[in-house]
């Protein structure tokens, strides 16, 4: 089953688009570029979908795996490591264009499904190179 929810995708990019807009524009102080007249400015848009195939029975194609599973109401404290892909597409299928690389706890003592999340988004080699213009 393939996870691309819109929720999904708006947490994966309200995450990594500040962390890519960061590490796309080389630090130089307030000393505009060599070649420019102003400082250059960048800006990252990007339009992924997160495919997320749960751990379980009968799920060839995993990409998470429980590592802890409690007995606490709700599953609280149950830990499981992802290696979520990301594609331009809704095709699970598709060039993988990253991976989302963390873990996710159930962090909801008295509600179900509050879900922590961390994880480093690993764009794939050659994917995403951006290029300053002035």
């Amino acid at each position: 089953m393939t996870m691309a929810s819109p929720f999904g995708v708006f947490v994966c990019l309200l995450i990594v688009l500040p962390q890519i807009q960061a590490a796309s524009i080389p630090y130089n102080g307030t000393v505009p570029l060599q070649g420019c007249q102003i400082p250059c400015m960048t800006e990252v848009n990007l339009h992924l979908f997160l495919h997320q195939f749960v751990d379980g029975p009968n799920q060839p194609n995993r990409n998470e795996e429980t590592l802890l599973q409690t007995s606490f109401p709700f599953g609280f404290g149950t830990t499981i490591v992802h290696d979520w892909t990301l594609t331009e597409t809704t095709n699970s299928k598709d060039t993988v264009v990253a991976r989302a690389q963390g873990v996710h706890v159930q962090a909801g003592l008295t509600k179900d499904n509050r879900w922590y999340m961390t994880h480093n988004i690993e764009f794939e080699q050659g994917r995403l190179e951006a290029q300053l213009v002035c």
